[in-house]
């Protein structure tokens, strides 16, 4: 006797639905290639795990570290790291690009300095830094603190100098003061700026952190896969590599690009 499927227990998918779901597949094949190369070198080649473990002892050792804490012991290290860096350089560095912005002959005087500084990456300063605060987390602090503030200050002074002119005489002509004029004109004029200078800079100060953490060996996602080399432990180099990478992705994906969408839709011209 066949039974009868009510109409409320059939789901159908919607083309929408199915299109966001093969999106989503989209996004993972580069990564399930990755893992079928990655695979084939190691079998076809006869590669032993001295130099490079198979897919299956990588996962083992991921889920080894996760079980006993290893791992979100280094990873909430390297986590924080960046948000305190990422906090005290905004905090910093958008009322410097703002000082420097609302002067036209500070601004020319210091966009040379400014790219100068971009160029030589925090990585570069390790090696002095280190020889002036030692191996300790103030070198890790200094380094990824100059990395994030540099792209914030200068993304923050060119969004002020891309204002109208206009924009500041017509409150300045209402007795708009300097506060009235930070709030109304220069903040939410050069906001898509700063968020744009701090997305640059987190991926900057993410992989000064990371270099930074494999000298000073003060915790950290750095400081794992480093130490994990005088063992000759491939597997843990190589969870500590795609985890840094996927957190890398976490971060900028769901934390730091919905505020740039939100701000440039809100109050910029959003880029395709």
């Amino acid at each position: 006797m066949s039974t009868a499927v009510a109409p409320s227990q059939v789901r159908l998918i919607s083309p929408l639905g199915l299109l966001q779901k093969l999106s989503g597949l989209k996004v993972l094949l580069p990564f399930a290639v990755l893992v079928a190369i990655w695979w084939a070198i190691k079998v076809g080649a006869g590669i032993t795990d001295e130099v490079l473990v198979s897919p299956a002892t990588a996962f083992a050792a991921f889920v080894r570290l996760v079980t006993t804490g290893v791992l979100s012991e280094y990873a909430s290290t390297s986590l924080r790291m960046i948000g305190a860096c990422a906090m005290f350089s905004l905090a910093v560095g958008v009322p410097i690009g703002f000082a420097v912005g609302v002067n036209r002959y500070a601004a020319r005087s210091c966009e040379g300095f400014l790219r100068f500084l971009q160029g030589v990456s925090g990585i570069a300063w390790l090696p002095l830094v280190i020889i002036w605060l030692g191996l300790s987390y103030k070198t890790t602090l200094a380094v990824v603190i100059y990395t994030l503030i540099v792209p914030i200050v200068f993304n923050t002074m060119i969004g002020v100098r891309t204002i109208p002119e206009n924009y500041v005489l017509a409150l300045r002509s209402l007795g708009a003061g300097r506060l009235r004029l930070a709030t109304d004109v220069y903040l939410p004029g050069a906001l898509p700026s700063i968020v744009v200078g701090l997305r640059l800079g987190m991926g900057y100060g993410w992989r000064a952190l990371i270099a930074a953490e494999m000298l000073v060996h003060s915790g950290g996602l750095g400081d794992l896969i480093f130490s994990a080399r005088t063992f000759n432990q491939i597997d843990r180099i190589i969870v500590g590599m795609i985890v840094i990478g996927c957190l890398y992705i976490i971060v900028d994906r769901l934390i730091v690009q919905p505020i740039e969408n939100l701000t440039i839709a809100r109050w910029g011209v959003l880029r395709k």
